[in-house]
């Protein structure tokens, strides 16, 4: 096995880290302070290419496999994850579910624009009793002559108070279950719809919504795909936005660790750098190891997925790791800087508030061992 990037993987990284460093650094405490969205952000990366990074150039892409496309969202993230989610979130969930469950005219009307930064696209999949039980979606969609009148509600969406359009986890048949579920199209436009912003502790340059549809009429030729395959077509997206946010987690960790030892080196108690203390290096120490050690695993379930090959249970692992490793190691970073990490003239505060949010997005922690015991036994787990 390979373990070494190519020149164009290690290209698309250098480009992705001075883009973060040049252009979201420099504001990113003005945003958050403020709770503002740097729309300019989403615009250049579109016209950087980063924006569909796995989509094909037929579509507006660039036509890169996932590892390539993983390693730009870490370098990405080391700056902002909650920047990074906004800016370019929509073309890992919605382009995903376009380019994979669209048809050629939906991916010609929806794609181009969606990759040169033009349109942002949200995905309105979770619901007040709709999480991880993704089947149990209660938005109905009810076909009335040559429309689809839609009503009900999505929480926690990302992106969805600046979305052009929403694609909407609907149920047309309650007594079908998961077949009755379709994913529909809706234009933020439409009469009915409405958006309402939530704060979380994190995501303070982001865009986080619930949403309301009521009455919301639009054209039948708005269904991706057919009914009953919303849901299967929905997981694919999902899938993809679990890897985003492996690879985001590596660069809020990176950060982390770049941070505590600069510190270290700078800060001098009892008349000596605080580097020099063993407890401190045994912190970054065990800090950089793991790293090392999730960056791979998050790199392999790149590979396995751009060579199209089963991956559930290694992008279970990645997920599960690296979204745990930038909780602790956010954690750990403001305790070696002391007072100075609570405040936000660091960055650790930063990604210690993020990277709570990685955990939960993208299914948690527990739903993720489900997934990796049931590859292994063959067994699905009961209560």
């Amino acid at each position: 096995m390979d373990f070494g990037l190519t020149e164009e993987q290690r290209m698309l990284q250098e480009n992705a880290k001075v883009f973060a460093l040049n252009e979201m650094l420099p504001t990113i405490r003005e945003y958050e302070e403020q709770r503002k969205i740097n729309h300019e952000l989403t615009k250049k990366m579109g016209e950087l290419g980063m924006l569909g990074i796995h989509i094909s150039e037929q579509y507006g892409g660039t036509g890169y496999d996932y590892t390539a496309a993983a390693l730009v969202w870490e370098q990405l993230s080391y700056v902002s994850w909650s920047q990074t989610l906004t800016a370019l979130g929509h073309s890992v969930l919605a382009a995903t579910i376009l380019y994979l469950g669209a048809n050629e005219e939906q991916k010609q009307k929806y794609l181009p624009p969606l990759c040169r930064g033009e349109t942002i696209i949200a995905v309105g999949a979770v619901e007040p009793a709709a999480g991880s039980d993704a089947g149990a979606i209660e938005t109905r969609a009810e076909p009335v002559g040559d429309e689809w009148v839609i009503n009900g509600t999505k929480n926690f969406i990302t992106s969805g108070g600046i979305a052009d359009t929403v694609l909407v986890l609907c149920q047309t048949d309650k007594s079908l279950g998961w077949r009755g579920i379709a994913l529909i199209a809706v234009d933020t436009n439409t009469p009915g719809f409405s958006s309402h912003p939530i704060s979380m502790v994190g995501d303070l340059a982001g865009d986080l919504c619930n949403l309301s549809f009521l009455d919301c009429r639009v054209p039948k030729e708005n269904l991706i795909n057919k009914i009953g395959r919303g849901l299967n077509v929905t997981l694919h997206g999902i899938d993809t936005a679990r890897l985003f946010i492996a690879a985001g987690a590596l660069g809020m960790t990176q950060c982390c660790l770049d941070a505590c030892i600069k510190f270290a080196k700078e800060r001098s108690q009892f008349g000596r750098p605080i580097g020099s203390f063993q407890m401190i290096q045994d912190t970054i120490a065990s800090l950089a190891a793991e790293l090392m050690a999730v960056r791979w695993q998050v790199y392999y379930a790149a590979d396995l997925k751009s060579k199209n090959l089963p991956h559930a249970k290694e992008l279970s692992a990645a997920k599960i790791l690296s979204s745990d490793l930038a909780v602790k190691a956010s954690e750990q970073a403001i305790r070696v800087h002391g007072a100075y990490g609570c405040t936000d003239d660091y960055p650790v505060a930063r990604h210690y508030r993020d990277a709570i949010l990685t955990t939960i997005l993208g299914g948690t922690r527990e739903m993720h061992k489900l997934t990796i015991g049931r590859e292994l036994l063959g067994i699905n787990a009961r209560s």
